[in-house]
């Protein structure tokens, strides 16, 4: 059977954002997150290390193995629960459906977020094997994310599994901080937050209070703002402040995302965490919308190949990047970001959204001719006729 138009203008507009938070990781990467990272636990390794263990040792491979999975039970546990740090990963969870893109959908810098746990496990673990372990962790996750295999029975009483992951993704109350693991889902029996999945209550994605938006860089660094600075400014219905004083407003930043005066927490690691999770969120509604603006015929149209033309590039950037100057590297990061970001106002209806294509294929052109780029130029004059002809 055909997908409907709906859906597939959903799981496209959905992997354009992907796409966005690739291109934001890798930028990334080369200044900060990823390699600020690897400095400093390199940097820790080589002065303070506790002990010299060798790389070629299954001893070594099963230490490195359990301490970056406890690292990332530790490390996700706190970007969800620490306050303003949830704002490093709420975008890997604003998406309203769940499925192996899903998997894609990271936070532009989450990496800086985790570093603090990420370098614990230099004292100990080889700067390989610790690479190693980061990026097997990861290809692990990326298999769990569907809906598509259900509860794999006795296998969960030690591993993480798509139907526990799931109960992680959902916005029910019984949802909320739960199931923090990587590959272990020990972690999480050990410290007191799985929970199973439960067949009379499916789990519902997204956030508790979901974006309306394709806004993609909103939807990275909107959180920020709102957990950094707006929580603390709440005031009550008698327009008392919820959060008064600085340190009542350090508090707002820095515990629970669900914290409000008069709500229970208790020290974990070096935050704090909820007592009840649940305490706070809303039961999931009787009827779920999810956010799926129609589009015309001639929008669908446009906005794909505009995607089609940006993955390529994109593609290309990730080729030769690391030999690009930095002019250069901004131009290409430019490009894309304001690309998808259009494709997103398109989505959005966003009033303006004709106009600043018109002016983004503008300077694409210019752009074209001065590093005399044919297809580059004749795209830019394609779509420019077509986003004047027919949209």
């Amino acid at each position: 059977m055909t997908p409907s138009l709906p859906y597939q203008l959903a799981f496209f507009s959905k992997f354009s954002s992907k796409l966005l938070l690739k291109v934001y990781l890798n930028s990334f990467s080369r200044v900060g997150g990823k390699t600020s990272s690897l400095a400093c636990f390199m940097y820790i390794h080589e002065h303070f290390r506790l002990v010299d263990l060798p790389i070629d040792s299954t001893f070594t491979w099963i230490v490195a193995f359990l301490l970056e999975d406890l690292g990332y039970y530790l490390a996700h546990r706190a970007i969800h629960e620490a306050g303003v740090f949830w704002s490093f990963h709420q975008m890997h969870h604003s998406s309203e459906y769940y499925n192996l893109s899903t998997a894609l959908r990271q936070g532009a810098v989450q990496e800086i977020g985790v570093t603090f746990f990420d370098c614990l496990q230099s004292f100990v673990v080889p700067p390989p094997m610790f690479l190693t372990h980061k990026l097997l962790n990861t290809v692990y996750q990326f298999w769990i994310h569907t809906e598509v295999i259900p509860s794999l029975g006795p296998i969960e009483w030690v591993f993480n599994t798509p139907s526990l992951h799931r109960v992680h993704h959902g916005r029910n109350p019984y949802c909320i901080d739960k199931n923090y693991a990587g590959t272990l889902i020990i972690w999480d029996r050990l410290f007191g937050t799985f929970e199973a999945e439960r067949r009379e209550e499916k789990p519902v994605y997204g956030l508790v209070d979901n974006v309306k938006s394709f806004n993609h860089l909103w939807l990275q660094f909107f959180e920020f703002k709102a957990l950094g600075w707006d929580k603390g400014q709440m005031k009550d219905e008698n327009g008392k402040p919820l959060f008064p004083g600085f340190l009542n407003k350090l508090k707002a930043a820095i515990f629970p995302p669900g914290y409000f005066p008069g709500v229970k927490t208790f020290q974990f690691f070096w935050w704090r965490t909820m007592c009840n999770s649940e305490e706070g969120i809303p039961q999931i509604e009787a009827n779920v919308v999810k956010y799926n603006p129609d589009l015309s015929l001639q929008h669908k149209v446009y906005t794909f190949v505009q995607f089609v033309v940006v993955t390529v590039v994109y593609f290309q950037f990730i080729k030769i990047r690391t030999a690009l100057p930095w002019f250069d590297f901004s131009l290409y990061m430019v490009y894309m970001i304001s690309t998808l970001q259009i494709i997103g106002m398109f989505f959005d209806h966003h009033k303006i959204a004709r106009q600043l294509d018109s002016l983004r294929l503008f300077l694409t052109v210019i752009y074209a001719v001065y590093i005399l780029s044919f297809p580059l130029l004749t795209v830019s004059f394609v779509s420019g006729f077509y986003l004047v002809a027919f949209m």
